[in-house]
């Protein structure tokens, strides 16, 4: 389906890609992975054009569409409102309904042959696509992402960053393009939203190439990963989970085959060493001193760096640490909640979920005393010592300090070498420490902001989406420390991964109350399924006017099928006889093209012959499809 050959990138001194090949099938729905600034963005900008290599080859058949979905979002440049931003991905319809709106005017005054055959051209199409549902789908995609009715008449300007992102999404999802990538879709998403996605994703019938640092969500989606690893790529058959277990095995064989290589050529040099200056043993030491020269080295593949997480023991607390009781909170519009009911134990490690707007921004503030609680008792345990990480914090880092100096300033008593350690296991080394906080990235910014939380030495620690920037090594160490604090977390994080191996309560919301379930995320998530209808399945459908056909076409269009039923209907059983003949010759031929290309030898090809035997796969599933279609409406004619 498309191939990179021979890859090379650099960006100044930075090699990105070095000889890389790469190639993807059609159907295939592949994890993108690799340690941050490996090229995991950088390769899907090349995907989309917006990237030229330095040399080789991106192979993209002409009849591949691609839909790409950028990290970052830009701003929309327009006045338009939601609805109206969406349906544009269907403007061809639109001007084709609007355009047989003015024929069907037109023919009811004058009959004319041309009119007749254009409006039946417009409506086949139109019939074709689906035109009559385009509403319809919109709204199911725009409420699916979270979007609710009274958004639909905003204008795109009024919404956040996160929010267009999902407007961008919402485009994607209902463009369906042949080649799908999306770069971080999960970042911007809560639970609900990201559960849907998945679902929605499951019944893409396109490729995808996705990035992501949630790996619950590439383990559901995902049937091969790809690794970029030292400039290369390389690829994985299975999820995520396969990818691990597949990845673990080869370094442990290298391990093995690295030890065994060592052993040998301990052994030769010691011979060497010891008959260096015997004559009668001359060409035999020659001989292991050029083998020695000759040999190449087995190296074991390291991984990259990972940020270095361990919380100091705090004081202890008052037990429990907070205790919430029918507390209530308004902004003065209506109630953000109206019942939170909890408590948090000393020692335990919770999670705050619900989908975005329903208040936990607002409750956690609550709790870390940055807001003063409305109507109901609360209670803080004494000795309370709170540390708040949040994402806003970034933006109120000191742009004017250094890195050195801006977490210098949370513990002065502290000496600068201990300092610079901990910036060492942050991933600040050398003169990394003397950038400017005004040139940092996202996630540099968010491991400062860690780090001096860190230094509080607080026993509750209050946390939102500390994961986002993290790769997920680092998630998974962040989560050990976590466990092995002493005190008490509170933590918004939809990485579902994240919160099974460290939450053992989570508190969520329910209709304006805060309730409590004992259990980590994946037993809540089974309880809550069975309790509740989800939301994004409660969706109903909405018949459009345009559904709405005129009844002498109607009429017309069923005696004409009825007629030719009674006429053909011979013609149609031969037909199916036909078509099941096909379909086992084609379904013959795939088995034997998918054995084909995933075969050890498939990459031994030339770049045409791989693009000629991928080409033939992608007609023979087209094939497939038109002819298993075709199989159903012969048979739904001959029974009817």
């Amino acid at each position: 389906m498309v191939h990179l050959s021979q890859i090379k990138l650099q960006f100044g001194h930075q090699v990105v890609f070095d000889s890389a090949s790469w190639s993807i099938f059609f159907g295939q729905r592949v994890g993108l992975v690799g340690p941050n600034g490996s090229g995991k963005s950088t390769i899907l900008r090349m995907f989309n054009g917006d990237i030229t290599p330095d040399s080789g080859q991106i192979i993209i058949p002409q009849d591949v569409t691609i839909g790409y979905l950028p990290q970052h979002m830009d701003d929309f440049n327009t006045n338009q409102t939601l609805m109206d931003e969406v349906m544009g991905v269907f403007s061809h319809l639109v001007e084709a309904e609007n355009e047989m709106r003015e024929l069907e005017h037109r023919i009811s005054e004058k009959h004319t042959p041309e009119d007749m055959k254009r409006y039946d051209k417009l409506q086949e199409m139109f019939i074709r696509e689906d035109g009559f549902t385009m509403e319809v789908r919109v709204k199911e995609i725009l409420f699916g992402l979270g979007f609710e009715e009274k958004d639909l008449s905003q204008s795109v300007r009024i919404f956040s960053g996160g929010w267009r992102m999902r407007i961008a999404l919402a485009k994607l999802l209902l463009m369906h393009p042949t080649l799908l990538l999306l770069d971080e879709p999960t970042n911007h998403l809560d639970m609900e939203t990201l559960i849907w996605l998945e679902k929605f994703i499951a019944d893409y019938r396109g490729t995808l190439v996705i990035v992501s640092h949630d790996r619950y969500f590439l383990d559901r989606i995902t049937n091969h990963i790809a690794e970029i690893y030292d400039g290369k790529v390389r690829v994985y058959t299975g999820n995520y989970s396969a990818y691990e277990e597949a990845r673990t095995m080869r370094l442990l064989q290298q391990e093995a085959e690295q030890k065994s290589q060592e052993r040998r050529i301990d052994q030769i040099e010691r011979f060497i060493e010891r008959f260096r200056y015997k004559a009668s043993k001359a060409k035999q030491v020659q001989s292991r001193i050029k083998y020695l020269e000759k040999i190449q080295r087995t190296d074991v593949e390291k991984l990259g760096k990972s940020i270095g997480f361990q919380f100091p023991k705090p004081p202890r607390s008052g037990d429990p640490v907070i205790a919430f009781e029918h507390v209530l909170f308004d902004y003065g519009n209506g109630p953000v909640f109206k019942d939170a009911t909890f408590q948090i134990r000393r020692g335990e490690k919770a999670a705050l979920l619900g989908p975005n707007g329903v208040g936990k921004s607002t409750l956690m503030k609550i709790i870390s005393r940055e807001l003063e609680p409305g109507k109901g008792k609360t209670r803080w345990g004494h000795n309370l010592e709170m540390a708040y990480f949040a994402q806003h914090q970034l933006d109120q880092l000191n742009q004017e300090l250094n890195v050195l100096d801006e977490v210098w300033s949370q513990s002065p008593g502290i000496t600068q070498s201990s300092i610079r350690s901990m910036l060492g296991q942050f991933l600040f080394s050398g003169d990394d420490v003397f950038k400017p906080v005004s040139v940092l990235s996202g996630g540099e910014k968010s491991r400062i902001v860690l780090l001096k939380m860190m230094l509080k030495n607080a026993n509750f620690l209050i946390m939102d989406e500390p994961t986002n920037h993290l790769d997920m090594q680092s998630k998974e160490i962040l989560a050990e420390a976590l466990d092995e604090f002493p005190g008490s977390v509170l933590i918004v994080s939809h990485d579902r991964f994240f919160l099974d191996m460290l939450v053992t309560k989570i508190l969520y919301f329910e209709k304006g109350h805060v309730r409590e379930y004992p259990g980590n995320y994946s037993e809540f998530q089974q309880w809550y399924e069975e309790k509740n209808t989800p939301v994004m399945n409660a969706l109903k459908p909405v018949e459009s006017k345009q559904a709405k056909i005129d009844s002498k076409t109607r009429r017309r269009l069923e005696a004409e099928e009825r007629q030719k039923k009674s006429r053909e209907m011979k013609k149609y059983k031969d037909q199916l006889k036909k078509t099941n003949s096909r379909i086992e010759e084609l379904s013959h031929e795939k088995n034997v093209l998918e054995i084909k290309m995933s075969s050890p030898d498939f990459i031994k090809l030339t770049p045409d012959e791989m693009t000629a035997v991928n080409r033939r796969y992608q007609d023979v599933v087209k094939s497939l499809d038109k002819l298993e279609y075709e199989w159903l409406v012969l048979t739904d004619i001959i029974e009817e």
